[in-house]
């Protein structure tokens, strides 16, 4: 890949954390998308834009962006562990446990990966409307 292309990536995979970050999901998207095009490698951008995808509630566009990133990066717990959050979601259990499970024996920390799948499962408890 050309150096101009993978600056030019990294750029908008900067100003993609700092719309995500202000909640501007949508932004982050396109940006992710944009970081994504310009360097097909970039396992980061396909994770950080599942997340985003999580949050806007598209769950299997999510687990895609998940998955790609962890084609690109066998290592990743973090796509493991979000991915396994994002099965759970989806009442998909085995998958589920697969994956978290496959996050903690690249020894990342279970607990912090409960956690979040905790918060995200409040959230949308919440914007179901209980609260």
């Amino acid at each position: 890949m050309p150096k101009q292309n993978q600056e030019l990536a990294n750029k908008y995979y900067t100003r993609s954390i700092a719309s995500s970050e202000k909640g501007e999901v949508d932004k982050a998207i396109e940006d992710y998308t944009k970081a994504i095009e310009l360097n097909p490698e970039f396992a980061e951008a396909y994770y950080q834009r599942g997340l985003a995808y999580s949050k806007r509630g598209e769950i299997e566009k999510a687990i895609a962006d998940y998955t790609q990133a962890i084609t690109l990066k066998p290592d990743y717990a973090d796509a493991y562990y979000s991915r396994g959050g994002a099965f759970l979601r989806l009442d998909e259990r085995e998958k589920a446990e697969i994956d978290l499970t496959t996050a903690r024996n690249m020894g990342a920390d279970a607990i912090t990966a409960l956690d979040k799948i905790l918060q995200d499962h409040d959230r949308a408890w919440k914007v179901l409307g209980n609260a």
